[in-house]
């Protein structure tokens, strides 16, 4: 008697053969061929499942039917063939797993590109603009890049007021900022205000200044500010801030005295640490901070003449 191993057996239920079948492939491999009754004295079964599992397995061309006696008989016809259909089953399970690897590559490929896709935001109005400052703040990154064209005067700027807040939210997170601006009296001006400002600016020719809007460099986000018609326009995308981040420190360093355009462009690959303010510019700034607002400057102003009229009445 030939038996089947347990191992065989669950490989033979994987190829999609039934317990039934299995159980008179167990039977036949004793040698003899037998007729159904035979079958279900020996498997337990009844005719009627077995007339069906047999059937199967002559299509398969796994079992021969004969007549012995003017009885029908089943035996075994090939071993080959059963090494066909498990073969077969192989190959179509193959299949479905490239199939499966394929559907889920396309998957993934679309993620990607979805991931990489450039997420944008639009905002309109005096108001748009103060909230896409606000979200800039929310980064909380600890420097910010900004090209600023120094088009008007600061006092002029009708944001005047709310760059106030914008500043000290940004000293208070401790998110320092470099800022390009041309090398024209505006930007000058611009400049002279940084110990202030909690910033350091540089000045490049207006025949190098890359844009004529402002333009922050924040994180992987590039914050585009066109002031005039107030509108500003988010671009998440942290190929292009890279491309932005790089032009930038090449004008950063282009601006320096002394420096060749090739020494710039090492420099401009380099990583850049985030730059900290000097001594200078940390207490200037947190003087001016508490100093900030008008109210406060007509309080100090009020509380000296007070010191000064009751000194000139006391003596």
């Amino acid at each position: 008697m030939t038996s089947l191993p347990a191992s065989i057996e669950t490989y033979l239920q994987e190829a999609g053969f039934s317990i039934t079948e299995i159980l008179i492939l167990k039977r036949l491999l004793e040698g003899r061929a037998m007729t159904l009754r035979e079958l279900a004295a020996k498997t337990g079964k009844s005719t009627g499942v077995l007339d069906q599992a047999t059937k199967k397995l002559a299509e398969k061309n796994i079992l021969g039917k004969e007549h012995i006696n003017g009885s029908p008989k089943y035996a075994l016809a090939s071993l080959d063939a059963i090494q066909y259909w498990m073969q077969k089953d192989m190959e179509q399970k193959k299949e479905i797993l490239r199939r499966k690897k394929k559907d889920f590559d396309a998957f993934l490929s679309t993620v990607t590109h979805t991931k990489d896709r450039p997420e944008m935001q639009y905002f309109e109005g005096i108001e748009g603009i103060q909230k896409a400052f606000t979200k800039l703040l929310e980064k909380k990154e600890s420097e910010w890049l900004h090209f600023i064209p120094a088009l008007t005067k600061e006092e002029d700027d009708p944001l005047q007021e709310f760059r106030v807040n914008v500043f000290r939210e940004r000293r208070k997170n401790k998110t320092f900022m470099r800022s390009i601006s041309q090398n024209i009296p505006l930007g000058h001006r611009y400049k002279h205000r940084d110990i202030f400002e909690y910033r350091d600016t540089r000045l490049v020719s207006s025949e190098q200044f890359p844009v004529c809007f402002e333009e922050f460099i924040v994180g992987d986000t590039v914050a585009c500010f066109d002031m005039p018609n107030q509108k500003a326009s988010f671009i998440q995308y942290p190929e292009l801030a890279a491309s932005q981040r790089h032009m930038f420190e090449m004008l950063w360093c282009l601006a320096e005295e002394g420096v060749t355009e090739e020494e710039c462009t090492v420099v401009a690959a380099q990583t850049h640490p985030a730059k900290e303010p000097d001594i200078e510019t940390r207490v200037l700034s947190g003087l001016r901070e508490c100093i900030i607002f008008r109210k406060n400057i007509v309080l100090i102003a009020s509380i000296v003449l007070l010191i000064g009229t009751l000194s000139f009445r006391i003596f």
